[in-house]
């Protein structure tokens, strides 16, 4: 028993469709969301604040650490080869 590829195509068009009737429906400026704050001020990392100028302080070590878990680098960057996912 194998799969119709038409039923599927179909199927999945007509779903397509009705989303896309759907979110047609919607009312409000397209891609815009309105935020009551644009300015994050601090942050909190574990359990603590940090505030903004502290920022990057917590980084001491990131790049050997970030380095040393890449399968290939030359101590300043990885070494990757394009597509060798393929």
């Amino acid at each position: 028993m194998g799969v119709d590829v038409k039923q599927v195509e179909k199927e999945a068009k007509r779903i397509l469709d009705k989303f896309s009737k759907a979110l047609g429906g919607i009312e409000g400026e397209e891609g815009f969301v309105d935020r009551g704050e644009f300015d994050r001020g601090e942050r909190k990392i574990g359990s603590r604040s940090l505030d903004l100028e502290d920022q990057g302080k917590e980084c001491v070590g990131f790049k050997e650490k970030f380095l040393s878990n890449a399968p290939d680098s030359d101590g300043d960057f990885i070494i990757a080869e394009k597509g060798s996912w393929k």
